[in-house]
């Protein structure tokens, strides 16, 4: 919005307060209509409510997508201390991968996608399996005509050159890396099982990744973050050359399980983290990086609402969640048996419904979050002011500064023009 048009927004404002069919200029209504055109202000007597419902419900049970998030080994080369998947091992199996095929073709003459997320464990470990899967999966692709999406989550510590090509090859088109702060606490919070630092040959692997895939590095924040820490590690990625190649986002640590309980003390929860964002977000502007944080409209909060999304483990176990995975106790089934929707590890995650929440029906970001993680409302007996997003307080501060990176952007590019 321009000065010249928040002028003339200012001035439809008060001709609507003063009258209840006010007389609008030529310039008055095409600034009405586009914002109309932008779903800003609503185009008629649509029920904006009930739309949002059946989109969701919608979303809920579509199943010409589906959506995995696979881990071919939950074998890790790193130990950090707050790791809720504990010390595991072992590979998919070949029955497990045979399994695994077939519950994709049993679906694939309705899809029009499948979306596949490589997690672990590290699932670099399984390069192998990856290749092998991402094979047959195309190939059925081929043969059902659906669309194949590849993403990863990595530690990044095996992301050299040739793995990096070998990705792109495979599909893979994103990328999300953890860095836990700057050097020197990074390599206290994720060191090698050999007790090696791990920062450096990451930095060194996403120079030259950024430049092929989609990077995004997840900063996991617990109260030992200040903003220092944060500047410190933004110098040393600014150093690497790598600021306009990557996405930085800051991820709440929580205590999600039983296994990563002990580092409960030092988390923050979603109204006190939300505070500490606003500074770490203003950093990020401060320090040229882009802001790729946005509050948008979601059917979904996560697959936990989507009956036709699965985390499934290197033992063929069906999970609803990513804090589950690994824990077979926490499991709805197994992929070499039917599934069981009324399987309460299904039942106790998708149930929610926000719509019918009253404190959720009624809230202003209703659309952004969709109710908040069903696994912190289902695991962790939290009050109802515990479950809300970090949008829920700190929605406008956080408008204001992605506005400004948006005005950045803008003026960089014209720039380069």
């Amino acid at each position: 919005m321009t000065s010249e048009n928040y002028t003339l927004y200012h001035k439809i404002a008060d001709k609507l307060s003063a009258a209840a069919e006010p007389e609008f200029s030529p310039e008055e209504q095409e600034l009405i209509k586009q914002l109309k055109f932008g779903s800003f202000v609503d185009a008629g007597d649509r029920d904006e409510w009930n739309t949002i419902r059946f989109q969701h419900n919608l979303a809920r049970y579509d199943q010409s997508s589906l959506g995995l998030t696979l881990a071919p080994t939950m074998a890790c080369n790193m130990a950090c201390p707050y790791c809720y998947e504990g010390n595991k091992k072992g590979r998919m199996s070949a029955e497990i991968i045979e399994s695994l095929l077939n519950f994709v073709e049993k679906k694939a003459k309705g899809l029009t996608q499948l979306d596949i997320a490589w997690y672990g464990g590290e699932p670099l470990l399984a390069l192998d399996i990856i290749e092998d899967l991402t094979e047959s999966f195309r190939d059925l692709g081929k043969e059902y005509k659906f669309e194949y999406n590849a993403s990863m989550i990595s530690n990044g510590y095996l992301l050299n050159k040739e793995n990096v090509d070998k990705l792109t090859q495979l599909g893979v088109k994103q990328i999300q890396v953890t860095l836990d702060g700057p050097a020197r606490f990074h390599n206290l919070k994720r060191p090698l099982k050999n007790g090696q630092e791990s920062f450096d040959t990451i930095i060194k692997n996403l120079v030259y990744a950024s430049t092929k895939i989609g990077v995004g590095i997840r900063v996991n924040v617990d109260r030992s973050f200040t903003i220092d820490v944060i500047a410190e590690l933004l110098d040393e990625l600014t150093k690497a050359g790598i600021r306009e190649r990557i996405g930085l986002y800051f991820g709440q640590l929580e205590a999600s399980t039983k296994v990563c309980s002990n580092i409960s003390e030092s988390c923050y929860d979603a109204a006190d983290f939300s505070r500490v964002e606003i500074d770490f977000y203003r950093l990020l502007l401060d320090k040229g990086f882009r802001i790729d944080k946005l509050p948008q409209p979601s059917v979904t909060f996560c697959m936990a609402q989507n009956v036709n999304s699965f985390v499934i483990d290197h033992e063929g176990n069906l999970c609803r969640c990513y804090n589950y995975v690994g824990d077979p106790a926490k499991a709805m089934g197994n992929i070499r048996d039917e599934i069981d929707y009324q399987h309460p590890s299904f039942v106790s995650l998708f149930e929610f419904d926000p719509f019918m929440d009253e404190s959720c029906s009624q809230c202003g970001i209703l659309p952004v979050c969709m109710g908040g993680c069903p696994s912190r409302r289902a695991d962790r007996d939290l009050p109802k002011e515990k479950m809300c997003d970090t949008w829920k307080h700190n929605l406008q501060p956080m408008l204001e500064i992605i506005a400004r990176s948006r005005q950045q952007q803008v003026a960089s590019a014209r720039k380069e023009q």
